[in-house]
């Protein structure tokens, strides 16, 4: 009994190693091709689904995507919180850029990478306008509030500016290098 117990451990470590270490390498491979090797590893690692058997390339965008739409939200609650304590139009500008990106923009990122046509209709996948969209919509918005409390003020929100917009570089690299 304990020689077929034995055998069974070894049969289903050597049919499920290599998958986990495939895994591994499409992670690896991923993120190489971004500015932040450590923060892309660490965001993928942490979601289940990364380690998947069916995630590929556009499975690891999805979750870089969802990453940075958490880091939104946590910046949009500070600011949220800050502007219940003091209207500020510099703190004001930071709440409706963030406003735009997560009721906005990032949505439409997913969208653009996600989307399917069904029964032949409209195929929204669009990897090439996400990345356009990571930049133009997410990145600037991002700098617009980190630059706006003008010379002399520094913004309250800096640490979470700063890790949106990595959030933001790591996703927008994936979409450039590996998708299209």
């Amino acid at each position: 009994m304990k020689i077929v117990s034995l055998l069974t451990i070894c049969i289903i470590q050597i049919v499920f190693l290599p998958i986990t270490h495939c895994r591994a390498d499409l992670i690896d491979q991923t993120c190489k091709q971004t500015p932040n090797y450590n923060l892309c590893v660490s965001s993928l690692k942490s979601n289940p689904r990364s380690s998947a058997t069916d995630t590929d390339v556009k499975g690891l965008a999805i979750i870089t995507v969802e990453v940075l739409k958490s880091k939104a939200n946590d910046t949009l609650n500070k600011i949220w919180a800050q502007l219940l304590r003091h209207e500020d139009p510099a703190v004001r500008n930071c709440y409706d850029h963030y406003g735009y990106m997560v009721g906005a923009f990032i949505p439409d990122i997913y969208g653009d990478i996600t989307s399917r046509g069904v029964g032949g209709n409209f195929v929204r996948y669009n990897p090439v306008q996400a990345e356009r969209r990571l930049h133009d919509d997410v990145i600037r918005r991002v700098d617009h509030c980190r630059h706006g409390f003008g010379k002399g003020r520094r913004s309250p929100f800096g640490k979470e500016n700063k890790a949106t917009r990595e959030a933001a570089v790591v996703a927008a690299a994936i979409y450039s290098a590996v998708l299209y």
